[in-house]
């Protein structure tokens, strides 16, 4: 019962004579007051009377992802994706076309968004969420032409201009993006995100040209938000390009401290949750020989060679790369009803006990051949599938996992001074629960390559930049592909990537990144210490 006595099930007991706009705005009212009950009773009352009402559509998927249910929650999503398809109800689409993508469901974002007119005034006001919907679902090509097209239509716009300069990025064209990004910042001066993309993708020539306008950007924003932790990341770039060490330093831990109590990462609870995982019986089944679909999972810490290594396997010719995909969650979520994450997010434990994993299976592969229809060795470059190698390989009999492993203070520093966007990996903004992590997860895959030495293979960074060649070859064999000639010259393969190595890995192989920790060796004592580095 509310605080006016009213049930659940008022709003279906309203006079038909009540427009959905009225039902709307109450509904509404109930949220900012905290009634929950009342204001989804009546959105399901504006349902019932006109099913295609989008706004009461996505509402009723947040209030089902709030109770788990995630097929509910999913077929609300579709149905608003629907009735913007075929009824032109675009003033939502951009909301729509967000909550599509929080089911990985890329195509559908894509074809929602090609299939309604471009010149579509509420097309062009939402044009800034389309466009970058575009380029977070994959189709950068697509995007290109959508920014073309609204280009000819509105002035420049600065959140335009910045989605086609991380477009250009990720197809590899570095002048092309970098021109965007300070044509961008020529227009919003104060916009953090462009400032530290700027400074992950390139060089200032000279050296600290970028520094006073960051810091002029900082005096401006709010103190300890997210804008001003891009700003410190953007500065410790830049800093550390000029090997002013001291000053790289300072802003990195300004920025970082930002993240870590915007992350409030609790570091026993994860150790807690791994330890369960661990001790979780698993029924591996033997590994498939004849599968139609191999998937390559490649998996570890990010920055720690993950990208690398999916550019050098898909030079292969018979192997196709997804990119970074939540295929994989998806398939969980779909086959257990819940939403999932990864096992170290949640109480999710007993919906592993109790999940189908052939289903899972399936659901994966539907997904895969929605994306390669063609492909049998197929990449999926998720990092965080990390720690769900137990239920990959009761899933997917035929899967093969690439652990990378980079020494560990090599792996804490890149960790460190990355920012990871959508609050991901939160564990990466203190000395101590990255170093901490970095261990678990080294325990973790040693654990795995003992009870899974077909199945998974742990890949040194070291030995990849080093000795390319031979390590590429170890791995194809692992996997069970013929060798091929220079598939270490990464720089021929054009494909887009869309990781925060989207600029390095356009250079060949190097190994600049061994030992890179040492530059900093007096600030990350703490970390060592930790690590037991000496």
């Amino acid at each position: 019962m509310s605080e006016e006595g009213e049930s659940p099930s008022y709003g279906r007991r309203l006079s038909a004579a009540v427009s959905p706009r009225e039902f709307w705005a109450r509904a509404q009212q109930y949220e900012l007051r905290g009634l929950w009950d009342e204001a989804r009773s009546l959105y399901e009352t504006i349902l019932d009377r006109e099913p295609r009402h989008v706004p009461a559509r996505l509402r009723m998927s947040r209030f089902e992802q709030i109770s788990d249910r995630y097929l509910a929650s999913k077929e609300h999503a579709w149905q608003a994706a629907e009735a913007v398809r075929e009824h032109g109800s675009t003033r939502h689409i951009g909301y729509v076309t967000a909550r599509l993508l929080e089911f990985a469901e890329e195509p559908a974002v894509v074809s929602l968004i090609e299939s309604v007119d471009w010149s579509d005034p509420n097309v062009i006001s939402q044009s800034a969420v389309l466009a970058q919907q575009l380029w977070l679902a994959g189709d950068y090509r697509g995007a290109l032409r959508f920014l073309e097209a609204m280009a000819r239509q509105v002035p420049a716009h600065p959140l335009l201009i910045f989605t086609r300069a991380n477009v250009y990025r990720y197809l590899g064209d570095m002048q092309a993006a970098e021109s965007d990004y300070e044509a961008c910042l020529a227009l919003s001066p104060d916009l953090a995100d462009a400032h530290w993309a700027l400074a992950t993708h390139s060089k200032a020539r000279p050296p600290l040209a970028r520094v006073n306008r960051i810091l002029d950007a900082l005096s401006r924003v709010q103190p300890n938000g997210i804008e001003q932790a891009h700003l410190f990341h953007a500065l410790f770039r830049e800093y550390d390009a000029a090997d002013q060490r001291e000053e790289a330093w300072s802003a990195l831990t300004s920025g970082a401290e930002i993240m870590s109590r915007r992350s409030a990462f609790d570091s026993l609870l994860e150790a807690s949750r791994l330890e369960a995982l661990i001790r979780m019986p698993v029924s591996l089944p033997e590994p498939a020989a004849d599968a139609e679909i191999v998937p390559i999972f490649i998996v570890g810490m990010p920055r720690t060679g993950t990208t690398l290594l999916d550019r050098i396997l898909s030079n292969h010719s018979a192997v196709r790369s997804l990119g970074e995909r939540n295929d994989f969650q998806a398939a969980v979520s779909e086959a257990s009803g819940h939403f999932f994450r990864s096992p170290l997010h949640g109480d999710r434990l007993q919906l592993i006990r109790e999940l189908d994993f052939k289903r899972v299976g399936q659901l994966y592969e539907q997904r895969v051949r929605r994306l390669a229809a063609d492909g049998r060795y197929v990449i999926d470059k998720n990092p965080q599938n990390l720690f769900n190698l137990p239920l990959i390989l009761q899933a997917l009999p035929a899967a093969r996992v690439l652990c990378l492993q980079r020494e560990p203070a090599d792996a804490c520093f890149s960790n460190l001074k990355e920012l990871f966007q959508g609050d991901a990996y939160p564990y990466s903004y203190t000395l101590s629960d990255v170093a901490d992590h970095c261990l678990r997860v080294r325990t973790w895959l040693r654990y795995w390559k003992s009870i899974a030495p077909h199945s998974v293979r742990i890949v040194s960074y070291e030995d990849l930049v080093r000795a390319p060649e031979q390590t590429t070859t170890t791995v194809l064999d692992f996997i069970g592909l013929d060798n091929q000639t220079a598939l270490h010259e990464i720089t021929r393969n054009s494909a887009p990537v869309s990781t925060a190595s989207s600029s390095q890995v356009r250079e060949s192989i190097h190994e600049r990144g061994v030992g890179a920790w040492r530059r900093y060796e007096r600030q990350l004592q703490p970390l060592l210490a930790r690590l037991q580095v000496q």
